[in-house]
């Protein structure tokens, strides 16, 4: 099926279509297609990335893609291509100098539009009656208007990428003109656009979408092997475990002070936390990966469900989509006071530090009312990809005049 009658989107992504990790980007090429035909582009292979990756069939076979030597432009479901530019990045990333980053990035940006624009005209599209949303492709971002020229460039902001060391250099002076060059700015948290807001007065929280279908509160998940030796209650965090974002000796001094609560963690450990004092303590446990069919289950048979982010500037404006979670299977939930936690009150309970994190997780083993599950659950299930579009069309409407 081919929709004709409405504007085809451009989706420039930070994350390759491939990885399928259920980034905001793919969600929402998704979400666009059920309504449009959309182009979802992987970003452009670098010279530092080939030279690593050489060595592997995977490796190989997207070198060859870059270099135009196998087709670029594939698709992958009803109104929805993927298309990997048929270019190969410099690697600038490291260069000081300036004026010369400035030369090399707009010569990488000039080779992807050259292979975008391309497919477009392939798929019998017309560039200046598409939509560009720009996943924070910041430094390609910069040349859309002058290499493209879309019928309009949307630019959108789903972490603070600028405080993350490969960004901060560039990122910073660059950022902020790729977000001026935008013709609107669209973020998943209200801190994130208000710090957009600074660059462009167009800029708007559309929220964040959930894939929550199987998180059922109703229904009764068997409880898993792993549980039956974990006595009750059982505190837990269910994630990527990463000490980048989430506050380990918090943990720690929360384990040592209530030795009777047992603190449970589901996920893939990086380095910080596998070497954290967390591994000696008895009222510890760490279970691993799971599957993601299987995370209802766990979650069910916790207590209560934490989110012990740590605040800094690359994670103050996050917005946590494991709250969404937590709250779908009606779980008494205790997550770190940031900015953008506030929307989820009064559904969750908020902390900063030891003593508050006591606090609110003993008023969070309170038994729950019935309702306020209710409540909380209704809430996080409104969290569609649905109703992020539907804020990115009305935006589009007010600026086409429609």
């Amino acid at each position: 099926m081919f929709l004709k009658e409405v504007e085809p989107y451009i989706v420039i992504a930070q994350q390759e279509w491939k990885l399928n990790l259920g980034s905001n980007a793919r969600n929402l090429a998704v979400e666009f297609s059920k309504t449009r035909p959309v182009m979802y582009v992987n970003p452009a292979i670098d010279i530092k990335t080939s030279l690593l990756s050489v060595n592997t069939a995977a490796g190989r076979k997207r070198l060859h893609i870059a270099l135009g030597l196998y087709p670029n432009t594939i698709q992958v479901a009803d109104n929805l291509w993927v298309h990997t530019p048929s270019s190969v990045n410099i690697s600038i990333n490291w260069l000081k100098q300036v004026t010369l980053y400035n030369m090399l990035n707009k010569s990488n940006a000039k080779r992807f539009f050259k292979s975008l624009k391309k497919a477009i005209d392939e798929l019998g599209w017309q560039t200046n009656k598409c939509v560009v949303f720009n996943d924070s492709q910041m430094f390609t971002g910069l040349y859309t208007k002058e290499y493209l020229q879309p019928l309009l460039n949307f630019y959108y902001i789903r972490d603070n990428l600028i405080e993350h060391p490969y960004f901060k250099f560039h990122g910073s002076r660059i950022e902020p003109k790729t977000i001026q060059h935008a013709d609107s700015v669209f973020a998943n948290s209200s801190y994130l656009a208000e710090y957009a807001r600074k660059h462009h007065s167009l800029s708007i929280d559309i929220g964040q979408g959930c894939e929550l279908e199987i998180y059922d509160a109703k229904k009764h998940y068997t409880l898993p092997d792993q549980y039956k030796s974990i006595p009750h209650p059982r505190i837990g965090y269910i994630g990527f475990l990463t000490g980048e974002r989430l506050d380990i000796a918090l943990l720690e001094e929360l384990a040592m002070k209530k030795p009777e609560w047992h603190f449970v963690f589901i996920g893939p450990e990086e380095i910080m936390f596998q070497q954290s004092r967390l591994h000696a303590m008895k009222n510890v446990h760490f279970l691993g990966a799971k599957k993601p069919e299987d995370l209802p289950a766990y979650m069910q048979h916790l207590d209560v469900c934490l989110n012990p982010q740590l605040i800094n500037p690359l994670t103050v404006g996050n917005y946590p989509r494991k709250i969404d979670e937590y709250l779908a299977m009606g779980k008494p939930t205790v997550a770190t006071d940031t900015p953008a936690m506030q929307m989820f009150l009064p559904h969750v309970h908020l902390a900063k530090g030891v003593s508050g994190y006591i606090s609110a997780i003993e008023a969070a083993l309170n038994e729950q009312s019935a309702a306020g599950a209710s409540e909380a659950i209704s809430f996080a299930k409104a969290h569609t990809w649905q109703a992020c579009v539907e804020k990115i069309y009305q935006t589009q409407k007010q600026l086409l005049h429609v």
